[in-house]
């Protein structure tokens, strides 16, 4: 069977991370998986370097639809945005028609813009079948209109839809729900433990020293994902543990540079800056989670089974997050996983201060690992996805 990826970016993010598990644990059950990726960047590098075979256009860039006003606390509509990206779908769907270089039989497509181009590419196209994988959750801001119009696709378009959450599922209509199956992200939960002394030498290499309590984070900085709320939380509760240090794992991808640099300026003013650690983009995972005793996930909205957050589980981390709808499934899967409002700096701190305790951390930890390895590996949601794709194929 020939499967053909789409992407909508060639940077590392964790939807791009998502495909490069699935297309590798894919090529080790015999199917021939090629990914198409917008322009050559660290999409391309790794692709390459896990022997992924991968083409590329150079698509019509997109603009983005709303403007954030004051680090996202508001949008308003972007109507010139709207026009734009409408002839930049058109135009790229042929691009990404043109650049198809052999035999597909599926395509899946990743990202809301590859939706729309590859759909329109390749609907009813030579008898290809359209999987769409949906990872984000499509907002109800500007009164649900976002999703009328996604839905109003995802009526016609895709063959089969697969949902990383229950509550993606939801947001869809009636008509298409029942071509929709929930399969929750996977990652290589086997690869992440860490020995102490792998430990103790990540610590050193941060800086960090053996025996201070490390509350970590891990995800792309941008204001909902929420790392300004948990820098506010931090500094407050280093006023009672001077033992205490933050590190931030990411980079501001797909976004301008202010909300990091807002996140900078309130490190600065704090005077905290030796305790609060920006470590930037980095890949190595199990290091980055090995420096950390407790795991804090603050995102606002949207988020549904993050990577970052089923990777720390995986590592054996007890972890703490925000209460929100779209983390349903993971609060529902992993019963050891405290919840805090985000609107409630106190919560958060409370939940520091609760994990100072270093027996609950590892009664946590080891808990976690095991739901990680029952619920979130890349082996059972590649079982999972191939179900799908040979039912698709015998209905052709």
């Amino acid at each position: 069977m020939n499967i053909l990826f789409i992407e909508d970016s060639d940077n590392l993010g964790g939807v791009q991370e998502s495909t490069l598990l699935l297309a590798e644990g894919l090529n080790k059950q015999d199917y021939k998986v090629n990914v198409l990726i917008p322009n050559k960047g660290e999409m391309s590098k790794r692709l390459k370097k896990g022997l992924i075979p991968y083409w590329y256009y150079k698509p019509v860039k997109y603009l983005s639809t709303s403007i954030s006003i004051n680090n996202d606390s508001s949008r308003i509509i972007n109507p010139i945005a709207f026009i734009w990206n409408f002839f930049a779908i058109i135009i790229n769907s042929y691009k990404i028609k043109k650049n198809i270089k052999t035999k597909i039989e599926i395509v899946i497509t990743k990202g809301l813009i590859s939706h729309l181009c590859s759909g329109i590419a390749f609907n009813k196209y030579n008898k290809i079948k359209v999987i769409w994988h949906l990872q984000d959750l499509i907002t109800n801001r500007y009164f649900n209109l976002g999703r009328i119009f996604f839905n109003s696709f995802a009526r016609e378009i895709p063959d089969s839809i697969i949902c990383d959450s229950r509550i993606i599922k939801d947001s869809l209509d009636k008509k298409s729900q029942k071509k929709t199956s929930v399969i929750l992200n996977g990652i290589k939960t086997r690869s992440l433990i860490s020995s102490k002394d792998y430990r103790k030498e990540s610590r050193k290499e941060l800086n960090i020293p053996r025996n201070a309590f490390v509350l970590g984070h891990l995800a792309r900085i941008t204001p909902w994902k929420g790392q300004l709320y948990l820098v506010k939380a931090f500094i407050e509760y280093s006023k009672s543990n001077s033992n205490a240090y933050l590190l931030l794992v990411g980079s501001p991808l797909f976004t301008n540079g202010n909300y990091i640099n807002s996140i900078r300026t309130i490190i600065n003013e704090s005077n905290l800056k030796d305790k609060i650690i920006l470590a930037g983009y980095n890949k190595d995972l199990k290091k980055m989670f090995s420096v950390m005793d407790l795991f804090v996930y603050p995102s606002l909205e949207k988020d549904t089974t993050p990577l970052a957050l089923i990777s720390a589980m995986a590592a054996g981390l007890p972890v703490v997050m925000s209460k929100i709808n779209s983390l349903i499934d993971i609060i529902n899967h992993c019963p050891t996983i405290e919840t805090f409002d985000p609107s409630s700096i106190e919560q958060l701190i409370a939940y520091m201060k609760k994990y100072e305790n270093e027996s609950l951390r590892y009664l946590h930890g080891k808990t976690n690992s095991k739901t990680a390895k029952k619920y979130f590996d890349i082996e059972l949601h590649t079982n999972r996805l191939t179900l799908i794709l040979k039912k698709l194929l015998n209905t052709a």
